[in-house]
């Protein structure tokens, strides 16, 4: 075809590549350079013989994604790749069934994207999505000996504080946002007393829960999560282990962790190293 009064001229090499050749009317030198197959959904590599397909890149409509992941899938075919990444926003969950009917699975799944993997063989490895959901537990006893606990709404037994620590949180901020959020108790992190396991829990994976002893920095109750929590209370440890309405498992853990201090917090700063958030947490001598 001609542009511009420059003459272009495309041969197909194989697969995957093309030689275009651009050459001006009064040149007689050939200027030629390898091009991708034009409809190949844009991709890179990971360090695993796996490959990425750029989400900010992808076509919103249905013909063109299904031709440029044709031409991504053949390309992964010649290049011997183990692994195929596909990751759709929720905005472009039209194309989920494109993806499924040439053999991608469901990998993992947040609110807003669903992430899908292709493997060649069977025997390809994938890394494993999450298996266990984590909580956090708060352990507070005041000056006065006194533990706190609270009572869920429509529930008749108390418990420690505590809930579900969210994506990105470490463990120490996890179980002074909830303290705070079912007893309006400010505290200070000490350490991790200990930790309980349960299988199966909720969407058939696994729960590992996680005790903290915090030191409170007030006394005054003011529930801020008035929907989940109907009360709660500083109560002696002999009066919540003689509740016969108390679970044999919460009873356990305080009698048990009376007086203990457990795993404590290291001072390692690893912030020179990595930006990712860390906690490391080792026995107190």
């Amino acid at each position: 075809m001609e542009s511009s009064g420059v003459l272009n001229l495309v041969w197909w090499l194989g697969q995957d590549h093309y030689i275009l050749a651009s050459k001006g009317k009064k040149e007689t030198l050939l200027t030629c350079f390898l091009i991708e197959r034009f409809n190949v959904l844009s991709h890179q590599y990971d360090a695993f013989n796996g490959v990425i397909v750029d989400t900010e890149s992808l076509p919103t409509a249905v013909d063109g994604f299904s031709k440029g992941l044709d031409e991504l899938l053949a390309h992964s075919k010649q290049h011997e790749k183990a692994v195929i990444w596909l990751t759709l926003p929720i905005e472009l969950s039209h194309l989920v069934s494109v993806a499924t009917q040439q053999g991608f699975t469901f990998h993992n799944c947040l609110a807003s994207e669903v992430t899908l993997v292709r493997k060649s063989k069977a025997t390809d490895f994938a890394p494993y999505v999450a298996t266990h959901s984590l909580g956090a537990g708060g352990f507070v006893q005041n000056a006065q000996g006194e533990i706190l606990v609270i009572r869920e709404r429509g529930g008749n037994t108390y418990k420690l504080p505590g809930g579900h620590i969210e994506l990105g949180e470490k463990v120490e901020e996890a179980v002074i946002r909830e303290v705070m959020e079912e007893t309006g108790v400010s505290t200070h992190f000490q350490g991790i007393l200990g930790l309980a396991s349960t299988h199966p829990y909720r969407f058939g994976k696994s729960n590992i829960y996680v005790v903290c002893r915090l030191t409170p920095l007030s006394t005054e109750i003011a529930i801020q999560d008035t929907h989940e929590i109907e009360d709660a209370r500083w109560i002696m440890p002999d009066v919540f282990l003689n509740d016969t309405n108390n679970s044999v498992f919460n009873k356990y853990l305080v009698k048990s962790l009376l007086s203990k201090e457990g795993l404590v917090k290291t001072e390692l700063d690893l912030s020179k190293f990595s930006t990712r958030k860390h906690e490391v947490f080792l026995a107190n001598s």
